[in-house]
């Protein structure tokens, strides 16, 4: 019988634990189990790497091990991903490049093995776990619900740098593999198995018998190699992937798409393909060393440090900065079922596992809550994203009440937290909380989902003000990753620990803010939508504005987010922040929105706002200009105004009004951090992720340059592009807002 080998074998270092373990079966099947010690995920970082390394030698030196099997000791992941924090160590394109050479030749040494390896995959498969399964021979992975694959690279602005580029296209075909890398998508198990990712699928319980299983096959030739190694391809696929006109016309689609999705902001998807080409055209050798060297590049560029700081704060804010709460809350109320009502309620029900209470003022508006549920839900089935079983399970979990069941005080006297979301009225909010004080526990939490009403005004209508705290979800909120929390002077701290603990488990971005008028978020588009009626006083379209600020980066205009929002709405939220903000709401003339809203143009809803939107039109027709909002705004175009504003012109404008109100948000306290600031803008309202938020922004933009643009801008426009004092100080003593990752 061959040896079981100990874990310690391979622990490089002995003062620190092993990350895997290896033991031989009778059948002279390895299986190598990683493990890394005090982590919840498998990461390649170099302990990792290292015992990998020396399990390889022995592995090669013991002739009584015939195959082997790749398995996770972690019950949800296989391997999550390269270690970010040794690829941001990196000071150079060369060190980079050196990073992607060795993980290369460490998976090379393994494909190139005489002894088969299978991956044997439960859970995460991400980036470098999945360049681990593609070096195996055979793949078998389970259906678990978090079982998933992918080359998520992309999205750090970086490129799969272990040999991914090059494997995926040879495994599954170039059409099918150049969307995996371009965008980082997700593929679930059965899909995988469809397209040829992985070679079969077992249940959780019986994956490492099934590995093992194949790995003896495999080894004794009773198993062959999967049949779509040896598929021919259709004629025209043949054309497409095997010949140099062929992959041409590939290619030149992929940047096409890419061009659409990214405005060319991203260089990380351009230099896939063209790493990837590189493979197709000059062959393995030629491809590996191009990926090398396009991950040493990509590395290096302003946008990876963007994306990484992202990966960050990201990963800091799903930790709670409060502690667990003493009670972890498993049943929520919602109040009102309207749209955010409705998104509140799926988001709790579906990621935060919770039993939801859904509660309306009548039968007929509970119905129309649980229908925007559960049709959300159809459309996750319909992706294959969830299953029929899946989605019933969830609704089952929003239980409907309205005023006409008399049991609803019951039900909602079981809540462990309270969500109310009727409309932004003060009287209305005071008269639910304090019907809700009537049946709830004395320390369950009530929460309020407000976008601008303060929330120290709704506690006081409370009789225990210490429970209620703001929970402001942006719309529409199954989509919105950024939840801002908000306490008042009076909020306990086990209410914030729960408000921030269902938050982060429905999949929320938490921020936590001061309560003052606006919160964070809006109170820095206040000053931005201002700056866009200005803009459009002096001369520039409102297609002109849209665009411009799309170059940018946003995802939309200010003019479209206006309609999108509603002329009423962002014309309220003017008036409200003019008159807390002062002399920083200035320029925009608030008399166009005014206007429009006395003619019944509040945007989308209405039909028609600044754009007339027809939901029967098709493509660029169901957004168009509305002429009579043109001829409003021409109205109050500012006499003698004859100069064109340029485009970096109208950015600049527009942007520094949001960023001197965000270091004003930071240096007043109503945030934390400058990562938070970055985190909130960026989910809250589409900050360009390339540009890392405001704050970056700014950093990588030069403060000092910053603000000197800024005092020009205040000279020739007013005194609303004053920089604030941080910004001022932090010029003058050459300091940054955010540390390097």
């Amino acid at each position: 019988m061959p040896p079981a080998f100990a874990a310690r074998s391979f622990a490089a270092a002995a003062e620190r634990a092993p990350s895997l373990a290896m033991a031989v079966r009778d059948n002279g099947v390895a299986v190598v189990t990683f493990d890394v010690p005090d982590a919840k995920m498998n990461t390649l970082c170099e302990s990792l790497t290292d015992d990998f390394k020396a399990c390889l030698d022995q592995i090669d030196s013991d002739a009584s091990i015939k195959s082997v099997v790749l398995i996770s000791g972690k019950s949800d992941n296989f391997i999550a991903g390269a270690d970010i924090g040794q690829l941001s160590a990196a000071s150079s394109e060369e060190e980079m490049a050196g990073l992607s050479q060795m993980g290369q030749q460490l998976l090379q040494r393994m494909e190139d093995s005489k002894k088969p390896f299978v991956a044997a995959i439960n859970g995460a498969c991400l980036g470098g776990g999945l360049e681990v399964a593609l070096a195996a021979h055979y793949r078998i992975a389970t259906e678990h619900p978090k079982t998933v694959l992918a080359l998520p690279e992309v999205m750090l602005g970086l490129l799969p740098g272990a040999g991914g580029t090059q494997r995926l296209p040879r495994l599954i075909g170039l059409q099918k593999a150049l969307p995996l890398l371009l965008t980082g998508k997700n593929v679930r198990p059965k899909q995988a198995k469809r397209m040829g990712l992985v070679d079969g699928l077992a249940d959780p319980s019986a994956l490492e018998h099934a590995a093992v299983s194949a790995a003896a096959g495999l080894a004794d030739g009773s198993t062959k190699m999967p049949p779509q190694r040896r598929k021919k391809k259709a004629l025209l696929d043949r054309f497409l992937e095997d010949t140099p006109v062929g992959r041409n016309v590939v290619f030149k689609k992929a940047k096409e798409s890419v061009d659409k999705a990214s405005g060319g902001h991203y260089p990380a998807p351009y230099e896939i393909a063209k790493v990837v080409e590189a493979g197709m055209a000059g062959g393995f050798a030629k491809g590996i060393a191009a990926e090398s060297a396009g991950f040493g590049r990509l590395g290096m560029t302003p946008e990876s440090d963007s994306l990484i700081s992202i990966f960050y704060g990201q990963t800091a804010l799903k930790k709670s900065r409060f502690g667990k709460p003493a009670v972890r809350p498993e049943t929520v109320a919602v109040i009102g079922a309207g749209l955010m009502g409705a998104g509140i309620a799926q988001v709790t029900a579906q990621k935060a596992k919770c039993r939801v209470l859904l509660k309306d003022r009548d039968a007929a508006s509970v119905a129309k809550g649980e229908g925007y549920v559960k049709a959300n839900l159809d459309k996750g089935v319909k992706k294959r994203a969830l299953t029929a079983y899946q989605r019933d399970a969830i609704t089952a979990q929003v239980v409907g009440l309205s005023d006409a069941d008399e049991s609803w005080p019951r039900h909602v006297g079981q809540a462990d937290l309270v969500i109310e979301a009727v409309f932004e009225d003060l009287a209305l909010k005071h008269t639910i909380i304090q019907q809700l004080e009537q049946h709830v526990a004395e320390d369950c939490v009530i929460a309020t989902n407000t976008s601008a009403i303060p929330i120290a005004d709704i506690a006081a209508g409370a009789s225990r003000p210490q429970n209620v705290v703001g929970m402001h979800y942006f719309s529409p909120v199954e989509k919105m990753p950024l939840l801002e929390i908000i306490t008042h002077e009076g909020t306990s701290d086990e209410a914030t620990r729960i408000a921030n603990d269902v938050g982060i488990r429905q999949g929320k971005t938490c921020i936590v803010v001061k309560d003052v008028p606006g919160f964070y978020v809006n109170r820095c588009l206040g000053p931005f939508l201002a700056e866009s009626m200005a803009l459009c006083a002096d001369g520039v379209g409102l297609l002109e504005l849209d665009n411009a600020m799309k170059k940018f980066g946003l995802p939309v205009g200010p003019i479209t987010l206006a309609d999108e929002v509603g002329i009423d709405v962002a014309s309220h939220v003017g008036v409200f922040l003019t008159q807390h903000l002062g002399s920083r709401m200035l320029g925009g003339n608030p008399a166009v929105m005014e206007e429009m809203v006395s003619k019944g143009m509040l945007g989308k809803k209405t039909g028609a706002g600044f754009f007339v939107h027809d939901p029967k039109a098709k493509g660029a027709a169901k957004k168009v200009l509305n002429k009579e909002a043109e001829a409003i705004v021409a109205g109050h175009v500012k006499p003698g105004t004859l100069e064109k504003v340029d485009e970096f012109t109208i950015q600049q404008r527009m942007i520094c009004r949001f960023i001197n109100e965000a270091v004003l948000c930071l240096q007043d306290g109503i945030i934390d951090s400058a990562q938070d600031g970055d985190m909130g803008a960026i989910f809250g309202i589409g900050f360009p992720p390339f540009h890392g938020g405001p704050f970056r922004y700014v950093d990588n933009f030069g403060v000092a340059k910053y603000v000197a643009m800024m005092e020009g801008f205040a000279a020739q426009y007013g005194e609303q592009f004053t920089p604030c004092d941080m910004l001022k100080e932090y010029a003058a003593e050459n300091k940054k807002f955010r540390e390097s990752n």
